[in-house]
């Protein structure tokens, strides 16, 4: 009889443990829901007010390092406040509407010019034509969503070639495979507050042919990106962040890691 009850007592103190165990579980299972769906919802509310590229800067603000990956659109800038202006030599009108259109560049004064929206296949041919008639050029800024990751390549090389500087903006914006192309710059510069992000290479629907021949070229292209921010001087670090950034989403450096990186000069 003792024996049977001693039995049900480490029975019943076996259950209470299980059960404590459970609700331990079940309350920390409503905390960690509780947490996503909170994260989730403040990732919602930043999306309802435009994609994370449309996010307002704030005053004085680059990103910071609980908000360096955000969802990337080729066709949008970062929104910023009237009080926010992007300037850029030479060019008339709204920098926002044309980024989303292939890059013109734009003669401003005292040798300087800027190279407006995406890169797509064959804007370097544009850009070697406009370096032809402006030889005189010593600075360039950018305000860039990427595109082509080759012509941002030999954009950078011929920027380096003519010894011309390169610039982004205050409050500018320069992705994808735009960083490559400034890292040309004999002198760099990203002024805070700038929205500077990479992620990984791609490459097109109508380029990849098989599975396996879209990710040898995306590997030779990422491995050309990697060899030309050695060559221009650019801790090859810095495309780790890329590799390891889906292409639907961005990874923006901070102005600490720009200059860690020597991505800009003057940092």
């Amino acid at each position: 009889m003792a024996e049977e009850t001693l039995n049900e007592k480490h029975q019943a103190a076996s259950d209470w443990v299980l059960g404590a165990l459970f609700g331990a579980l079940v309350i920390g299972s409503g905390v960690a829901l509780a947490y996503d769906f909170r994260s989730l919802s403040q990732q919602q509310e930043s999306f309802d007010a435009g994609l994370p590229s449309r996010v307002d800067f704030g005053p004085g603000r680059s990103p910071g390092n609980d908000d360096q990956v955000r969802r990337y659109d080729p066709r949008s800038a970062p929104s910023r406040r009237s009080d926010q202006p992007v300037v850029l030599p030479g060019f008339e009108g709204d920098p926002d509407v044309a980024i989303s259109s292939s890059i013109t560049f734009h003669r401003g004064e005292a040798g300087s010019a800027s190279a407006v929206g995406r890169i797509d296949p064959g804007s370097y041919v544009a850009f070697e034509d406009f370096v032809t008639a402006n030889p005189d050029l010593e600075s360039l800024t950018l305000h860039s969503p990427g595109g082509s990751v080759r012509d941002a390549i030999a954009m950078a090389e011929l920027i380096r070639e003519q010894g011309i500087d390169t610039v982004v903006a205050r409050h500018g914006y320069c992705a994808s495979s735009c960083p490559l192309a400034f890292s040309g710059g004999v002198e760099r510069s990203a002024p805070d507050p700038v929205w500077f992000g990479v992620h990984q290479v791609f490459t097109s629907d109508a380029e990849i042919g098989t599975l396996q021949d879209g990710m040898a070229g995306a590997q030779h292209i990422s491995s050309q990106a990697q060899q030309l921010l050695v060559d221009m001087g650019v801790d090859p670090r810095a495309w780790i962040y890329a590799m390891a950034t889906p292409k639907e989403q961005l990874y923006l450096f901070t102005q600490d890691e720009l200059g860690e990186l020597d991505w800009v000069t003057d940092g």
